[in-house]
């Protein structure tokens, strides 16, 4: 037989073809005999030590192809069939008595067959085990726990697809979306910027509502698959006055997540966000409530500003209990808290105000360009004799349309906190 895998057989080139012999230990004596095409798997009493692997597909393995381990040839494929089932494939394997010591209860197995592509708009990542397995395909192994128990008879293992699937460590957990656009096998899962898990596979729901991702966590899985962790979807944000998650464009995007400050019980099924949640509430500082008869273009994020210099968010925003004003929660950072009293004044900083006279013209007024276009709050304090007590948590402040020119003109000196967080 000669092809890009070998020459096997090469006497036959010079003697002619002939037929081999492997007598049996026992049975019958016998004078007729069927004659294979190819050799007949090894006997499970030959020495060395007989495996069976099962797999959904047999790819391009044959029998003769090779074991592998760490690229060094220690056995070979005896058998192939399907399953009493008809559902997957039994490979029979034998590897070489010097060698059967390699296998224990830790093993794993992987087609090493061919090459295998993967990448997307960041990168193509191109793998194959060797040129031999390239050409005629084959099985490699490694063993996680040289500790492990030995194998010394017949026992089953699982042959995985790739060396990526069967080395795989770390928790499982499902997590479902409604939608998974851009989302596919391989999206990372990170946290503080690193990767702790990746998507394996990608799937519709039974009853066709939302989106199953499974997944699985190679980092801190412990800390991380737990009630009141949250992950959501960070996809790129571009604006006239923000960029965000830029990387995203390139890459793709990926899934967040954030492991609560207090974990609680094992768990293994989440809900995944389309974006960010509001976390704001979370930090520290000075939470007041701002009540305005609309909302405007006010949301959570906006910035709250004194003098033009950012001292706090908005955190949220809702109805009043008689539904007849908007109540807009605010966080003002540790540092800044002193700047607020009871004698503060709070105005929406959004858009821009227009003064005409006949005399003047007409004039514009806005408090940044990021209020223009963002919107925002913005606040003053009298000076220090109208200033009054230091706000309380939770105290509301009324939000006027626009400021009077008089808080323009506010200007107390007011001690902040020093290396408040």
């Amino acid at each position: 037989s000669i092809s890009l895998a070998g020459i096997t057989g090469l006497e036959a080139l010079v003697k002619g073809n002939y037929i081999d012999v492997r007598f049996a230990k026992s049975g019958a004596p016998s004078r007729e005999f069927t004659i294979r095409p190819k050799a007949p798997p090894l006997n499970t009493d030959a020495p060395g030590l007989h495996l069976v692997l099962t797999s959904d597909k047999l790819g391009s393995i044959d029998i003769g192809a090779p074991i592998l381990y760490r690229q060094v040839r220690v056995g070979s494929v005896q058998s192939y069939q399907l399953s009493r089932d008809r559902q997957r494939v039994v490979v029979g394997v034998h590897i070489e008595p010097e060698y059967a010591h390699l296998v224990n209860t830790s093993t794993r197995f992987w087609n090493s067959s061919g090459i295998t592509l993967t990448g997307n708009l960041s990168g193509v990542q191109v793998k194959s085990e060797s040129l031999q397995t390239l050409i005629t395909g084959g099985i490699s192994f490694d063993t996680l726990d040289p500790k492990a128990p030995t194998v010394t008879k017949v026992r089953r293992f699982t042959l995985f697809d790739s060396e990526e699937a069967a080395m795989a460590r770390g928790v499982e957990i499902q997590l479902s979306i409604d939608n998974a656009d851009g989302l596919r096998e391989g999206t990372p899962i990170r946290f503080k910027g690193l990767d702790i898990g990746k998507i394996e596979s990608v799937e519709l729901n039974p009853d066709l509502s939302g989106v199953l991702m499974k997944a699985r966590l190679t980092s801190a899985g412990e800390r991380v698959a737990r009630s009141g962790t949250r992950f959501w979807v960070v996809r790129p944000a571009l604006g006239l006055l923000r960029t965000e998650n830029l990387g995203t464009l390139v890459s793709g995007p990926y899934i967040e997540a954030l492991p609560s400050s207090t974990p609680g019980e094992r768990q293994a099924r989440f809900q995944t966000l389309a974006e960010a949640p509001n976390l704001l509430g979370r930090e520290n500082g000075l939470r007041l409530t701002l009540s305005a008869p609309r909302k405007g273009s006010i949301k959570p994020g906006n910035l709250v500003t004194y003098r033009q210099i950012p001292v706090g968010k908005v955190v949220d925003l809702a109805l009043g209990e008689q539904a007849d004003r908007v109540l807009i929660s605010i966080l003002i950072e540790p540092r800044y808290v002193p700047l607020v009293r009871t004698g503060s004044r709070f105005w929406n900083a959004s858009g821009f105000g227009v003064d005409a006279s006949l005399f003047k013209g007409l004039s514009l007024r806005t408090e940044s360009m990021e209020a223009l276009m963002e919107g925002g709050i913005a606040f003053a304090t009298p000076n220090n004799a109208q200033m009054g007590e230091p706000a309380k948590p939770g105290q509301t402040f009324a939000l006027f349309d626009s400021a009077n020119d008089e808080w323009l003109e506010w200007a107390p000196r007011i001690a902040l906190r020093s290396g408040a967080r």
